[in-house]
């Protein structure tokens, strides 16, 4: 049922919102004035009309999160791939390519995908477009604030961006677009630089869902680079199953357009942090979607308080096994240490110059939670909460709708 959610979120949503279209001018037009104080995107491709493609996004201008594998350099944020330039593009961005969407550059990001404030690149810190105060600037969120700038002040129509735990839909919430992580294994994850493989998504951030849904349909396809890319056939069954629910169809009632939908909300997300205005938006929320005819009720996720801990220790584990490979042998910068000659050490001074602050940190609780100590105290509790909290997932998506 979980797969279900895409259909329904960019089917049943889209007569609710707006629709925003700026043209390639419009888009480098906005670049020259707010990139120099946003500092969205490092890269910039420039404008050549030869280059035009004619297709089903033509005229569309599109931003690549630093992490996934593009044309212009892929950096990741880190001054360990700072000179780095992949040999091909990833599957996300080929495909709106030759849909005829333009590229206009990679956006910033916290290194390596590290971060929920975008401070941590090496390309120096991007912006929100809204400041509250004046000139202060302020956070974009991250890891893909980069993105999510560029899409707010109309830097571009869409931007790719990567989710692990939130971060394609964090700097969306905090510039005010529209941030979308399908299920895994919706979009190939064949060209973006992994954090955890398990839990990084390609996202889609834009200022409106129309863009979303046009963007995820071109991006949405079985790729044979990405082994865990969901294959043609289980697309076709997942598809026949949506078809024979009625609710999915387009309602043509305008007052309840979601006139069918159940929308559960889990009490165990009704934590002592949350703010005032955030419990209220919350409230606001439900009450649009109950006005547009959905059944909203309260369920229930026992496992919830423990999924930050699972989640970070599942995480950083991972990270710790998927950067080793930036030792400056085989990927990234190399710093040779001034006198040693041992292995080891050439591999620990690359290691350290070029990897900030928040990656060592990540990467060294990740080798301590898989080490033999600590693999049985963490590393598989962590495993068997994740399943628990699947295991719930689906008996609430299992429920009468």
């Amino acid at each position: 049922m979980q797969l279900l959610l895409t259909r329904i979120k960019l089917n049943r949503l889209r007569p609710v919102c707006r629709y925003s279209t700026p043209s390639l001018n419009d888009t480098y037009e906005a670049i020259s004035v707010h990139n120099p104080r946003l500092n969205a995107l490092p890269h910039i491709h420039p404008l050549d009309p030869t280059q035009e493609v004619n297709g089903p996004l033509s005229g569309w201008s599109f931003a690549v999160k630093s992490n996934i594998a593009s044309p212009l350099p892929t950096t990741c944020a880190s001054s360990m791939l700072s000179s780095y330039t992949s040999p091909f593009s990833a599957t996300a961005v080929t495909k709106l390519e030759h849909a005829g969407a333009r590229m206009i550059g990679t956006s910033n990001m916290d290194e390596f995908g590290m971060g929920s404030l975008n401070q941590s690149s090496v390309h120096g810190p991007a912006h929100n477009l809204h400041p509250e105060n004046g000139n202060v600037l302020h956070s974009p969120g991250g890891s893909s604030g980069g993105s999510a700038a560029a899409v707010a002040a109309r830097m571009c129509r869409v931007a790719l961006g990567s989710d692990t735990g939130g971060s394609v839909r964090l700097p969306a919430s905090w510039c005010g677009v529209v941030g979308f992580k399908p299920s895994y294994g919706r979009v190939s994850r064949y060209g973006l630089v992994s954090y955890a493989s398990s839990l990084d998504s390609v996202g889609i951030l834009a200022r409106s869902t129309q863009d979303i849904r046009h963007t995820f349909n071109i991006i949405s396809a079985p790729d044979p680079h990405d082994m865990t890319c969901m294959s043609k056939s289980l697309r076709s069954r997942i598809d026949t199953l949506c078809a024979s629910r009625e609710w999915i169809s387009h309602n043509t009632i305008a007052s309840e357009p979601l006139k069918g939908v159940r929308v559960g909300v889990p009490s165990e997300f009704w934590v002592d942090e949350l703010s005032p205005s955030a419990i209220d938006a919350w409230k606001r929320g439900a009450a649009k979607l109950e006005s547009l005819g959905c059944d909203v009720i309260p369920v229930s996720l026992p496992h919830t308080p423990h999924t930050l801990p699972a989640y970070y220790t599942l995480a950083l584990a991972e990270a710790s096994s998927n950067l080793a490979r930036f030792d400056g042998i085989r990927f990234g910068t190399r710093h040779p240490p001034t006198q040693s000659t041992r292995a080891s050490l050439k591999y620990a001074q690359t290691r350290t110059m070029g990897f900030g602050d928040e990656v060592k940190r990540r990467i060294l609780l990740g080798t301590f939670v898989m080490s033999a100590r600590a693999y049985e105290n963490y590393y598989l509790p962590s495993q068997r909460i994740r399943r628990l909290v699947q295991r719930e997932f689906n008996r609430i998506f299992a429920m009468p709708n």
